[in-house]
């Protein structure tokens, strides 16, 4: 599948906007300017390798802010455990500098190509790593443990047996391949059911999809509870 760059902004941009509706505080989503990030250049970026397509999808991406910098807290989380990677801050730009990538910029698993980039990278081992790949399209969707707890989609198969024995793409073992649309839909789904909810900006409570929905704690039972009688999911978007 050819990548998408406007179809994947597009996505993403709407899917952070849905996460501000419902569960972020004092943020706003900020789209990239007409001429792209000037802090994402080949330069700021020289140690990540990666292609040109690459860095311009960067320079194009939005990214999410606190409105007041003095009411800013944690980190923006999209899932569990899973935050936004800036890669306009200097955070990530120092670490990039000093080549302190993994765990830090880029999942802790064999390198990725110079085609694929970290969209959300997991805080500790308890989250998830989201990874585009420009050269094929897909998303690629992560557990740092290994063994996802998502159910496999079928592209799964369908990559596997395209790069079988290829050691240079052994990367893409533990990963869940999605297309864009069909990723940010499920990650709604999740939050529609109930699966997913939103505490704040940076906690995200879940009950994992190999966990029986019966098996979770009583507290999150009752949150359940309380927001299905507030009207959850209202229009599906969170707008109401």
């Amino acid at each position: 599948m050819a990548f998408d760059q406007a179809e994947f902004i597009t996505l993403l941009t709407n899917y952070y906007e849905f996460c501000n509706r419902v569960f972020w505080d004092n943020s706003v989503v900020a789209e990239a300017p007409s001429n792209g990030w000037p802090s994402i250049t080949q330069s700021t970026m020289a140690n990540l390798h990666k292609t040109d397509a690459v860095i311009d999808l960067l320079r194009r991406m939005p990214f999410v802010d606190f409105v007041e910098s003095d009411k800013a807290y944690g980190k923006h989380v999209i899932m569990v455990n899973t935050r936004i990677q800036d890669y306009r801050s200097e955070e990530i730009q120092k670490r990039i500098r000093d080549g302190d990538l993994e765990y830090y910029v880029e999942p802790i698993c064999d390198p990725l190509p110079s085609s694929c980039i970290s969209f959300g990278n997991s805080n500790g081992r308890n989250g998830y790593n989201l990874v585009i790949n420009t050269a094929d399209g897909y998303i690629y969707w992560g557990d740092p443990n290994g063994q996802h707890d998502e159910p496999a989609p079928e592209l799964n198969a369908v990559v596997q047996e395209h790069y079988a024995g290829n050691e240079a793409e052994r990367w893409r073992e533990g990963f869940n391949v999605y297309h864009p649309r069909e990723f940010f839909a499920l990650c709604k789904q999740r939050f529609h059911e109930l699966r997913w909810i939103g505490l704040q900006t940076d906690v995200v409570e879940a009950v994992p999809m190999d966990c029986d929905f019966d098996d979770a704690d009583e507290e999150f039972k009752g949150l359940v509870r309380k927001i299905r009688r507030a009207g959850w999911p209202g229009d599906g978007e969170g707008r109401n």
